[in-house]
């Protein structure tokens, strides 16, 4: 199913989807450039991200498929895929190990 940005996002929704993130990544909040980047994401605004690593690249990106996602959901409406294109793929399959052993 092709991709369709949202003309407005909910914003409880939103919301439960940035705690969601923090919970299972274990961080206490989300910095601004990461909620407006999932947030761009979700709209369909094409969005190029640059800050140094360990600047939170990568819970930018998961946002929008926790919008989508909560943590023991199955069904298929919710499964989403995110392509990012980036120079540090040797994290990539750390990233994934990760997130599945969490679950």
């Amino acid at each position: 199913m092709p991709f369709k940005p949202l003309a407005a996002l909910d914003p409880q929704k939103l919301d439960a989807a940035c705690e969601n993130l923090c919970r299972v990544f274990g961080v206490p909040s989300l910095y601004r450039h990461q909620r407006e980047t999932g947030e761009n994401i979700l709209k369909g605004v094409s969005t190029f991200l640059d800050v140094p690593i360990g600047g939170g690249k990568t819970l930018a990106y998961w946002l929008p498929l926790f919008y989508y996602w909560t943590p023991g959901n199955t069904q298929d409406n919710c499964k989403k895929i995110i392509l990012v294109v980036g120079p540090l793929s040797a994290l990539m399959l750390s990233q994934a190990t990760s997130l599945t052993q969490k679950g």
